[in-house]
């Protein structure tokens, strides 16, 4: 049977607020599967787009050329941006999951706490508390940028330089956002380095 690393396509789904940049992420992450020489999609699924109402969204990253642009149904890895999300909308969250789903969770609950929530007792879940690092390098609950670093070491599926590049890159269209890129690299290389397995 062939393991979550051996795929040649990885379906990622997300589950964050609007305002929080959970759609940003999900983009620069296919942007940055594509500077390795990949294939890479981000769809987002909105319901009412304003902000602090839920989102979702669809990211695929391939070998080869993607064919498909439906929602990703039965994700390998389930990204959650914003905590408070695992209360209202597990159901939605879990849709398509199994024992085999990977969640990486924003959160500063502990590992056990989570599990419990979310009724994963078995699955692989990586926890990473994006938004105090948000709070601490930008003083405002983004947590993108940390939540990409803590995806690229969690799943190996693009690598910190990439994401580095991606960021220096996009960030670069204006000299507003061009200030930015010191402290958004600052949280993705901490998201990076603090996201931890749970046992």
């Amino acid at each position: 049977m062939a393991t979550a690393t051996d795929k040649a396509m990885r379906e990622i789904r997300w589950h964050g607020r609007g305002g929080q940049g959970t759609v940003t992420a999900a983009k620069m992450l296919a942007s940055a599967a594509i500077i390795r020489g990949k294939h890479g999609q981000a769809m987002p699924e909105f319901g009412l787009e304003r902000s602090g109402t839920p989102v979702k969204v669809s990211t695929r990253i391939s070998e080869h050329i993607i064919n498909t642009r439906a929602p990703v149904e039965h994700p390998e890895i389930v990204i959650i941006t914003d905590p408070s999300l695992m209360f209202t909308i597990k159901d939605i969250i879990k849709a398509g999951t199994d024992e085999n789903t990977v969640f990486i969770v924003n959160t500063n609950f502990p590992p056990d706490k989570v599990r419990k929530i979310l009724d994963i007792p078995n699955n692989e879940l990586w926890i990473v508390d994006a938004s105090k690092i948000a709070l601490e390098e930008f003083g405002r609950n983004i947590p993108n940028t940390a939540v990409l670093g803590a995806v690229a070491k969690a799943t190996g599926i693009v690598d910190l330089d990439a994401l580095k590049q991606e960021i220096e890159e996009a960030f670069s269209a204006s000299s507003k956002l061009r200030a930015l890129i010191p402290q958004n690299l600052k949280a993705l290389e901490r998201g990076y380095n603090e996201v931890y397995k749970a046992d």
